[in-house]
């Protein structure tokens, strides 16, 4: 007792302390009993009273000491206590802070028992501070921090704190913001967790501010950050769905289907039908193909044969590749296929004499065209269909099929 009381003594008359040193001893003794201290206390207090006068600290030393001894107790800090203090004090020394450190102490190592939060205090506590002198914020960092540490760890946020209090801190200043910082954060961290944002809680806390001031909305800012979030999100599945769409492309109708029959008289007309199931959707490349000889040949590339016989009959619609082939001749008849990127159809057209006919194996799709117009009527043989396809041009088909 004697040799930490003249410690004491001899670190109160070198650093002015005019507290009464029993009531400190007091305190120092009653930690240690009621904690279980098993250190030396006087070299620890020794050591932290040397810190305190190398660094120039004229703040009361014996109160910090206690809250220190009681935190690392609770806590079972194992590192040097007086390294801890003595980073403390060299930032509040450089930083010029005139707060108490105390008090801010205390509620840092209150919240870390509670919280049980293990991230270095000293670090934290060093950007709080820096923060608060070089924005000039005027409110409770004690209360902040106490916040900031609870969300974290109800919410399980293990992102940077001091990244996120600074941001927090310069957005407030800068844009002037009046609301309580405690209650937005708390707001954005429970937003975030909950709609599962995993973007930085830092910008878009920033953005909410931003446009909250700019824009005089008085809402709830959780009201604002879901909006945004909201419209985030359906601009984004807007843009996976058009993507989507271009990507599919154009599908024929009877893709991979069975072959489609036609028959038609020398001399007449036929259409070969190919079109895309959405007939809005513009194909990227398309072909019509003939088999000749063991081989599908390139009807483009058969000028001399099928000139002037030959057009697509699209009716102003991308997706119809219907085929119109006038004046058959013999040669005409066979195997054509239509292929559109990896769909295609195939027809097998047959020349012979009598009432053209077309047998598909497997139901046929209605398709309508504009300005094209279709119109059904019955002939004299029951058993047959007459259609006539107006495009709007001098150009007519009539055919007949059962």
């Amino acid at each position: 007792e004697s040799c930490e009381l003249s410690v004491v003594y001899r670190a109160s008359v070198v650093l002015g302390v005019e507290r009464s040193v029993c009531c400190v001893l007091s305190v120092v003794y009653r930690a240690s009993v009621v904690l279980g201290v098993e250190r030396s206390v006087c070299c620890v207090l020794s050591v932290v009273y040397r810190a305190s006068v190398v660094l120039g600290v004229e703040r009361s030393v014996c109160c910090e000491l206690s809250v220190v001894y009681r935190a690392s107790v609770v806590l079972g800090v194992e590192r040097s206590v007086c390294c801890e203090l003595s980073v403390v004090y060299r930032a509040s020394v450089v930083l010029g802070v005139e707060r108490s450190v105390c008090c801010v102490l205390s509620v840092v190592y209150r919240a870390s028992v509670v919280l049980g939060v293990e991230r270095s205090v000293c670090c934290e506590l060093s950007v709080v501070y820096r923060a608060s002198v070089v924005l000039g914020v005027e409110r409770s960092v004690c209360c902040v921090l106490s916040v900031v540490y609870r969300a974290s760890v109800v919410l399980g946020v293990e992102r940077s704190v001091c990244c996120e209090l600074s941001v927090v801190y310069r957005a407030s200043v800068v844009l002037g913001v009046e609301r309580s910082v405690c209650c937005g954060l708390s707001v954005v961290y429970r937003a975030s967790v909950v709609l599962g944002v995993e973007r930085s809680v830092c910008c878009e806390l920033s953005v909410v501010y931003r446009a909250s001031v700019v824009l005089g909305v008085e809402r709830s800012v959780c009201c604002g950050l879901s909006v945004v979030l909201l419209v985030r999100m359906l601009l984004t599945f807007y843009l996976l769905f058009i993507g989507l769409h271009v990507s599919e492309g154009c599908v024929l109708v009877g893709n991979g289907g069975p072959l489609l029959s036609i028959t038609a008289q020398p001399g007449g007309s036929v259409l070969l039908p190919c079109y895309c199931t959405d007939l809005n959707t513009k194909p990227e490349a398309s072909i019509w193909r003939k088999h000749n000889r063991n081989e599908w040949e390139d009807m483009s590339l058969k000028g001399g044969q099928y000139r002037d016989r030959v057009q697509l009959f699209n009716g102003h619609s991308p997706g119809n590749l219907s085929l119109l082939i006038s004046l058959l001749t013999e040669e005409d008849g066979g195997d054509y296929i239509c292929a559109v990127n990896n769909s295609d159809i195939i027809i097998r057209l047959t020349l012979k004499e009598g009432p053209p006919t077309t047998t598909p194996t497997r139901a046929v799709v209605n398709v309508q065209t504009r300005p094209a117009t279709s119109t059904t009527h019955s002939s004299q043989n029951p058993d047959e269909y007459c259609s006539r396809v107006e495009v709007g041009t001098p150009l007519a088909y009539r055919g007949c099929f059962h």
